[in-house]
């Protein structure tokens, strides 16, 4: 077998740590793997875990293998779960009498793009020891950590008067109760960031009464019980923008240097999520504009921003859409996103705009 040659593996090497770059976990410390403490007391995740603490008075737990107490792995007192990969994972009740609830919450390695999407994944496992299983488990994401003074759920009308802006809560999709105490149970949502999401916390938001909640031990009987879940490999992963139809876009980092129609670098991963875009919805097409600043001849500006328009478009077909789902126009200087005669004003000026249509049915 041939070695590759050098360059050919520093290409290679440099894909790779783009593409992991690109979907890396959002979550800081998601596995539970990276710990302050090696735990020996009950309801110490705030001193124990790197990053994960409690926003609530409610005293979640941290489970290692590392540990010789009962906050063990695979035994713990809550009965026996190997983790979903590494060595360690939280547990937490989110069904438990007298509507006591316990949450975690994490920070994110970066605030979360306006209008991008992002998909959500963590996996639960019912423990031995419960007296039921329930099927609500949701997350919220907030600008500042939470640090509300009760034992209770979270409502919507609690984070309402938190001191910090906070998502609405987001349920994650069911399909019966998470009742499996051998293996691990996957939950995943995608959603759309409003740009200011910094933390994340999770947990089951609803009250008993809201609960869905299935007793497997004493069904007959009106006590209620308890439902303790262990958490592990929480991920939260970027998606790409998300566009609506008949709006126009600027694309990002598609601004041309002064007499230019050449992509600069930065352009690409937009174009790349346009493309992916429209991979997945085939039943849309794209219109290009090009736009050029206020120097230069009319004649001259309307050459240039066809040929702008025509590179983003040209792109584009390079990557793989067809090219019968993208047309390409130049406006030059007659559409000023900012009319004030500066350098600032004339970069902004020199865009590239897009707008995603529906295909118009041509037999009705």
């Amino acid at each position: 077998m041939q070695p590759r040659p050098i360059h050919t593996l520093v290409l290679y090497l440099f894909l790779m740590i783009s593409f992991v770059g690109f979907s890396q976990n959002m979550v800081q410390n998601g596995g539970f793997e990276d710990f302050v403490s090696c735990p020996v007391k009950m309801s110490n995740l705030n001193k124990d875990a790197e990053h994960w603490s409690a926003p609530t008075l409610g005293t979640t737990d941290y489970f290692n293998e590392c540990s010789r107490t009962k906050l063990g792995v695979p035994m713990n007192f809550k009965g026996k779960q190997d983790p979903y990969e590494g060595a360690a994972y939280a547990g937490l009740y989110l069904f438990a009498p007298r509507d006591y609830r316990e949450y975690i919450q994490v920070p994110l390695t970066e605030t979360l793009e306006k209008g991008s999407r992002y998909r959500l994944t963590l996996f639960i496992s019912l423990s031995e020891k419960s007296d039921g299983a329930v099927m609500d488990m949701g997350a919220v994401f907030s600008e500042k950590p939470l640090s509300v003074h009760t034992k209770r759920e979270l409502s919507q009308s609690e984070l309402l008067s938190a001191s910090t802006q906070t998502t609405h809560i987001k349920q994650f999709p069911v399909t019966g109760y998470y009742q499996d105490k051998q293996d691990w149970m996957e939950l995943s949502f995608d959603m759309v960031a409003k740009g200011f999401e910094n933390h994340l916390i999770l947990g089951n938001f609803k009250s008993n009464a809201g609960t869905s909640y299935l007793d497997t031990q004493n069904p007959s009987k009106n006590e209620e019980g308890y439902a303790y879940y262990y958490l592990d490999d929480i991920s939260l992963t970027y998606l790409g923008p998300e566009y609506k139809t008949d709006e126009v876009y600027v694309l990002d980092h598609v601004n041309f240097n002064f007499d230019r129609f050449d992509l600069q670098p930065k352009a690409e991963q937009s174009l790349k999520d346009v493309y992916k875009y429209l991979e997945k919805h085939p039943n849309l097409k794209v219109a290009i504009s090009g736009h050029t600043d206020d120097l230069g001849s009319d004649k001259y500006n309307d050459i240039l921003s066809r040929e702008r328009a025509g590179s983003v478009a040209q792109y584009l077909i390079d990557l793989g859409l067809d090219k019968n789902r993208i047309t390409s126009r130049g406006y030059g200087d007659s559409k000023p996103l900012d009319t004030t005669r500066t350098d600032e004003a004339r970069r902004k000026n020199r865009r590239v705009e897009f707008v995603m249509t529906k295909f118009e049915d041509e037999n009705p």
